[in-house]
């Protein structure tokens, strides 16, 4: 088990069983989290594990507690000015950057010898650059696109210091934006808008982020090891902010096996773990406590790169041709029409019935438009829905005859992401999340201008403009705004809801303090304590 391995690695570091926990002994916690780590950069960072370790060991402007609420990080305070272009932010006087041994010895001369500075504003110039610079290759540069000079910088027009940032002194810094945006302060939550140190970066030759001697932070923690499945976080003695982390050592481990998390749970291996609402809801450990997040539409997504899937017609063959009914029932769950999660749109929509004869129509005039007379498509998903699904492609395959078939491929959760990302599938039964606060996040995924890319290809300048009007729609206008975008993503027949389910992560007894705000890595661990 993967216990044994981290307590022959913790006896090194002296550090004790997560469950002794007692006075004057160094505690550790382990937990098993989604997706691998290919880079710890913080403007470039993937979501899942890596993503984790970033939220955890660094520290943005402003951060965020267990109910979403916008505090104090890096900065004491701010202001805004009335036309709420102006961002002025107030830095903690004192705070440190942690600089391991390893990366001193690993950068050698070609970090200063005195190298040890405070986190100034200068750090979040040089990284909200790096972030909206296209030769970086940020995912969410696009957060950043309503910044001063940003469209232009993300075109390759100007050059990335005519982004609207700057340090008025060491410990000030502006943020001019181009329209007053309600959810600025959330998107400064995100990695992309962690500090970079300069000088820091450079010594690093551009493998900043990718071993431990390329590697700082400046958060209640700090990375002390990593392989391609596990994660070892310290606290960090030098963090003077308002967040310091509880549990002197974090593990974090990274895999695809269900079953031995599962496991790992009832023999007190892992102090928590992220599992399925199902696996949650079917789990029995003594005093458990599971957080939840309702932050997950589960339902179809047909990809337009596919020559048939781009044809209105046959999506709409698709949708008319589902019994969404019967396949809730078939998994036990609840269906819904609507096309955001309750965490964003509380309200459900009516779930239409199926209609066969309807379906059959559109496919043939979808197919008169090809140059195919037969279709051949793939549906990814996870095996845990392998037995609904196959009777849900039954009522497919009656509506649409010999001229349409699909096949179930059974891929595992971290694949159908990866998949799904890259464009790689026909289609897709997809977990489709979103964060806390942002609807137009969750919508922009669906859009052209989306940085990471549609997840269905779509490609539809007015449900582009839709989603840029709910990211900027003042407070009172955001519900009309949503409810738009929904409209319009429903007309475009790319994703059929299917059901609602939350994001879990389970404790074991005795352990309390982890933030869960949704999704794979809004992971917040400097209160968990056992």
């Amino acid at each position: 088990m993967k216990k044994a391995v981290a307590l022959l690695l913790a006896a090194v570091f002296t550090v004790c069983l997560f469950s002794s926990c007692r006075k004057n002994e160094i505690t550790a916690l382990y937990f098993a989290v989604n997706g691998a780590a290919e880079s710890f950069d913080p403007q470039i960072v993937g979501p899942g594990a890596a993503s984790v370790v970033v939220r955890n060991c660094f520290e943005g402007l402003v951060s965020v507690n267990e109910n979403g609420e916008i505090l104090p990080g890096a900065a004491t305070r701010w202001e805004i000015s009335e036309d709420g272009l102006t961002y002025r932010f107030y830095l903690r006087s004192g705070a440190k950057w942690h600089v391991s041994s390893t990366a001193r010895s690993g950068l050698g001369e070609k970090l200063p010898e005195d190298f040890a500075p405070e986190v100034t504003a200068d750090d979040f110039v040089f990284a909200l650059r790096r972030a909206v610079d296209p030769l970086t290759g940020a995912r969410s540069a696009e957060l950043l696109s309503n910044i001063s000079g940003a469209p232009e910088i993300l075109a390759g027009e100007v050059p990335r210091e005519s982004l609207g940032v700057r340090a008025a002194d060491e410990h000030t810094l502006e943020i001019t934006l181009l329209q007053p945006e309600p959810g600025f302060l959330e998107t400064l939550t995100e990695p992309v808008c962690m500090p970079c140190n300069r000088t820091f970066f450079e010594a690093s030759g551009g493998r900043y982020g990718l071993l431990m001697r390329y590697i700082l932070s400046n958060g209640p923690f700090f990375l002390t090891r990593f392989d391609d499945t596990s994660f070892r976080m310290e606290r960090d003695p030098l963090y003077t902010g308002p967040h310091p982390a509880q549990a002197d050592v974090i593990w974090l481990y990274s895999g695809d096996d269900t079953a031995a998390v599962i496991n790992g749970l009832a023999e007190r291996d892992y102090s928590g773990a992220y599992l399925t609402e199902t696996e949650a809801s079917g789990l029995r450990l003594h005093k458990a406590e599971t957080l939840r997040a309702g932050d997950v539409l589960r339902g179809f997504l047909f990809n337009c790169k596919n020559e048939a899937l781009a044809n209105d017609d046959i999506r709409r063959a698709f949708f008319a041709a589902a019994d969404v009914q019967a396949l809730c029932a078939a998994a036990g769950k609840t269906a819904t029409g609507a096309y955001s999660p309750a965490a964003l749109r509380p309200s459900l929509a009516d779930v239409s019935s199926p209609a066969p004869q309807k379906a059959a129509r559109y496919l043939e005039r979808g197919l008169a438009a090809l140059p195919e007379t037969d279709l051949n498509f793939t549906l990814l998903c996870e095996e845990a829905y392998n037995t609904p699904l196959r009777y849900f492609l039954q009522e497919w395959q009656k509506a649409f005859g010999v001229n349409c078939s699909v096949t179930l491929e059974n891929v595992s959760a971290a694949a159908l992401e990866k998949r799904v990302a890259e464009g790689d599938y026909d289609i897709a039964f997809y977990p489709v999340r979103a964060s806390l606060f942002s609807a137009a996040g969750y919508y922009s995924r669906f859009s052209a201008g989306n940085a990471g890319g549609s997840l269905c290809s779509l490609e539809s300048a007015v449900y582009d403009a839709a989603v840029q009007a709910l990211r900027f729609a003042a407070p009172g206008a955001v519900d009309s705004a949503l409810r738009r975008a929904e409209k319009l993503l429903s007309s475009e027949y790319v994703l059929l809801p299917v059901w609602q389910e939350s994001t879990c992560f389970v404790c074991v007894q005795g352990v309390s303090g982890v933030i869960l705000l949704g999704g794979a890595d809004r992971l917040y661990l400097y209160n968990a304590v056992c």
